[in-house]
């Protein structure tokens, strides 16, 4: 299904083949982050056009991303102003993408829309259980880590503290990981990002003591094109 815009990433061969079954594709899109241009976005859902039976597009929301910029040091007031403006840039790229794309009815919702739904919270309890692991706890907090050091000057390091505010983007972002099959009542279920991080590939290692929700899976979903 590779076409020949699109790099697609499989964390597992069961993804792979849950992912062949074209059912229904989860893109987890970064409010603030420059890879997600209007270009790049139409690519991206072209192909899901194409490739997918079904189509959401999940973007993060305001707590999510004002948290990223808490984290990194930024005060309360300009978190939030520079995390609304990112908000607001980004359903601009979605809109044109989807316009551009030939998908107008394609839903696009935040994070934040799903909290009450039962099986969002039901990935939720499932994930404090997995927290409870040692291993897995600190595997979470250096992904968390390794988000808030990308986009900052070399040799920047979060505190602790810094990492524990970070990790409200990552709790958010986990049931949708593991079990949107779940939350969006799908037979198979494909959630994408453009680089899969090693915090969430973890539960499709064949080895792992914790798995995903039945029919789930994660991958690697990247335009080649230039941004525009």
């Amino acid at each position: 299904m590779n076409g020949d815009l699109v790099d697609v990433d499989p964390s597992s061969d069961n993804c792979a083949r849950i992912l062949a079954g074209r059912q229904h594709l989860v893109l987890m899109v970064s409010p603030g982050n420059p890879y997600f241009s209007v270009s790049r976005l139409t690519t991206l859902l072209r192909w899901a056009a194409k490739e997918m039976k079904n189509t959401d597009v999940l973007v993060s929301d305001l707590e999510m991303t004002a948290a990223t910029y808490l984290a990194q040091g930024r005060p309360e007031h300009q978190a939030y102003k520079k995390a609304r403006a990112d908000l607001r840039q980004i359903a601009s790229r979605i809109r044109r993408a989807r316009d551009a794309a030939g998908s107008p009815e394609l839903r696009v919702s935040e994070f934040g829309q799903w909290a009450r739904h039962p099986e969002y919270q039901r990935a939720q309890a499932y994930a404090q259980q997995v927290m409870r692991d040692p291993a897995y706890r600190m595997l979470y907090r250096q992904g968390t880590r390794e988000a808030l050091t990308a986009r900052m000057p070399d040799g920047w390091e979060p505190t602790e503290q810094q990492i524990d505010i970070g990790l409200v983007h990552t709790d958010k972002a986990l049931p949708f990981v593991i079990n949107a099959v779940g939350i969006l009542n799908a037979p198979e279920a494909v959630t994408a990002y453009s680089k899969p991080a090693a915090h969430f590939r973890y539960f499709f290692d064949p080895d792992t003591a914790h798995r995903p929700f039945p029919g789930q899976a994660y991958i690697g979903l990247r335009a080649r094109e230039k941004a525009d």
